[in-house]
């Protein structure tokens, strides 16, 4: 009877270990076919950073890439089977990144998305919030260009402050402008005096114009209009009543009118 008993306790203790070493076998085979499936993803979805390019005048931005982290993907998924909502990545940053160029003037986008950036550079007030709400019905953020006194006295009316750019000639008005915009913005060169000197100082990068729009607001735009570009376009009233058949002509020809913070991420 004992021997009867032993023998079955062996048969149950082999049945199980058959079983256990089989849900091992199916759980490596699974995970198996997950690392192949995050694997081949990787291969298929990687892509790394596509630089810029620098000259004497600035930097024109790269596009930063994204590449899969297979590791914590796995870790996401593990148990789970291969899904693509859980896959994590990690950034492939570009050397000509606005992070790590604070002391060099930004002259442009990167040059592989179709992205542009406008710029209405304030002068008396009068227009430039009509050119904002012209840009929203058609679904276009239309970024500004001000100096302190101007932004003091409009800043109620402004609806998005991450549109807002600063033009100015010290570093008392940028404290200023700081003060009252305490999200991030853009310095802007619009003279002779070496703005990016005190903006570096506060971390804000800043950006050097070059292309610039007095008037004849459709007809310029034909001739300048490019991937990347920043184009600033004086506040008056005939680049106002342009400003909508420019957009249509903008769009027409593929570009995406981005605000200036997505423009130069």
């Amino acid at each position: 009877m004992k021997n009867y008993y032993k023998y079955l306790f062996l048969c149950i203790i082999t049945i199980f270990s058959f079983y256990y070493v089989n849900k091992i076998i199916e759980f490596s085979e699974k995970n198996n076919t997950l690392l192949v499936s995050i694997n081949k993803y990787a291969d298929e979805n990687n892509y790394k950073c596509r630089e810029g390019s620098i000259s004497e005048e600035g930097i024109v931005l790269g596009l930063s890439g994204l590449i899969v982290n297979k590791d914590k993907s796995y870790n996401n998924m593990k148990g789970l089977g291969f899904r693509k909502e859980l896959i994590e990545y990690d950034e492939d940053k570009c050397i000509l990144n606005k992070d790590n160029n604070l002391d060099k003037y930004i002259v442009k986008g990167n040059d592989y998305e179709n992205n542009i950036s406008l710029v209405v550079d304030v002068d008396n007030g009068k227009y430039f919030n009509k050119m904002i709400k012209l840009g929203e019905n058609k679904n276009v953020e239309i970024n500004v260009l001000m100096n302190y006194n101007m932004l003091k006295n409009n800043i109620d009316v402004i609806e998005n402050h991450s549109n807002i750019l600063f033009k100015g000639n010290n570093e008392k008005e940028l404290n200023n402008f700081i003060s009252i915009l305490h999200d991030e913005f853009f310095c802007v060169k619009t003279n002779d005096f070496d703005i990016i000197d005190i903006c570096k100082i506060k971390k804000l990068n800043s950006v050097k114009v070059f292309d610039y729009i007095e008037s004849d607001l459709l007809s310029n735009m034909k001739k300048i209009l490019d991937k990347g570009k920043i184009i600033f376009i004086k506040e008056t009233k005939l680049n106002l009543d342009e400003l909508s058949s420019t957009i249509n002509y903008i769009e027409s020809r593929g570009y995406n009118i981005v605000n200036i913070n997505k423009l130069l991420s």
